[in-house]
């Protein structure tokens, strides 16, 4: 549109409007659709805003940046894509956690001890405190990011397509690293998701600690037999108070290799029990949601996980996805012929908060 149509228009826009009314209202046209990304061009932008106010004329591309209109305008453009990106790409990690904010580099959270039941209250006689308990699990967390540079040549040879497809990609990458933060920590790749008293652990365990039974079993493959065993072990856990925890059925996923993933799937579908008797009703049907992940798929071809996940796990955010943009007169902006810079990050990590809502099962 800008390109086409628009012209001049970007430069009378900022004669009306000036530096915050104009930003903000390529904002509003990107955020409702009115403009595309693929809509600008780099070279018109700079020809927009990087005029001489005495003479008109624009400065030259080799010239300093003399405003900060170009740098702004070309960081509404790469958040604007790098954002739609990263929304765009399908993940199954959001399912798997929740998000708990952090203000901290390395995050306690304390006072996990099991939650302990109701008692019952004579009349007249006080109520027996609650206790927070010494039990606390530790996050340290970690900022990833990258940054995507504008130099003299882009501009020049207008790269605009290049500019917009980095963003793209960037964005979709910092879906994905996120993603695999998630999968794997919830699989306990490096064990190091679950931190009791600050001290790693590892989070899945085959035998039982004291009352609270094993969170993953051997010898026990995906089917019929299988997720018998697997509900009947979420069945009967305990807390450190000897209560059963209560798993909402709706919240219960299981996470598959993919040729796994396809088997189950078709279990959900099916009315009958293929594994069964014939004409055996399908009791599984609906009893859980079956995803996938290529992070499980490369790890095994055999286990499978079962549970409330985002009960067990969180997504400590300290920042969520950010963009930023440098300000003109940067070093890079003498020594690399660098226009613009404009960088994106995000910090926090994934981590395990509880140990009872989260199942692992090989064959």
């Amino acid at each position: 549109m800008i390109r086409n149509r628009l012209g001049v228009a970007l430069r009378d826009m900022h004669e009306s409007s000036g530096n915050a009314g104009t930003v903000e209202a390529i904002e509003g046209m990107l955020e409702k659709g009115e403009l595309n990304p693929n809509d600008f061009s780099l070279k018109e932008c700079w020809e927009a805003f990087e005029r001489d106010p005495q003479t008109g004329l624009v400065r030259d591309i080799s010239e300093a940046v003399s405003t900060d209109m170009f740098p702004k305008i070309t960081g509404v453009l790469i958040s604007a894509t790098l954002i739609k990106a990263y929304n765009s790409v399908k993940t199954i990690g959001k399912l798997l956690t929740h998000t708990v904010k952090s203000n901290m580099e390395i995050e306690t959270y304390a006072g996990f001890n099991a939650v302990e039941m109701p008692e019952e209250v004579q009349q007249g006689a006080p109520y027996n405190d609650s206790g927070i308990g010494e039990k606390f699990v530790t996050v340290p967390h970690q900022k990833y990011g990258r940054i995507i540079s504008i130099t003299e040549e882009m501009i020049y040879f207008d790269k605009t397509n290049q500019i917009i497809a980095r963003a793209k990609g960037i964005g979709k990458k910092a879906a994905q690293y996120k993603e695999r933060l998630i999968v794997n920590g919830v699989q306990d790749i490096n064990t190091n998701v679950y931190r009791p008293s600050g001290v790693a652990a590892a989070f899945y365990r085959t035998t039982a600690v004291g009352d609270r039974e094993q969170n993953s079993r051997a010898t026990t493959p995906f089917g019929e037999v299988g997720l018998r065993e697997a509900f009947k072990l979420m069945h009967i856990q305990q807390d450190e108070n000897d209560d059963y925890i209560t798993i909402d059925p709706a919240n219960v996923y299981a996470i598959f290799p993919f040729d796994l993933w396809v088997e189950a799937v078709q279990m959900q579908k099916s009315t009958l029990v293929p594994e069964g008797t014939e004409n055996a009703v399908n009791i599984w049907k609906g009893a859980f949601t079956p995803i996938t992940s290529p992070y499980v798929t490369v790890q095994s071809a055999t286990t499978w996980f079962l549970g409330d996940f985002a009960e067990d796990f969180i997504w400590s955010e300290v920042w969520p996805l950010q963009t930023f943009s440098s300000k003109p007169g940067h070093e890079d902006e003498f020594n690399k012929d660098i226009k613009a810079k404009h960088k994106v990050r995000f910090y926090g990590q994934v981590a395990a908060l509880d140990d009872k809502h989260a199942y692992k099962f090989t064959a």
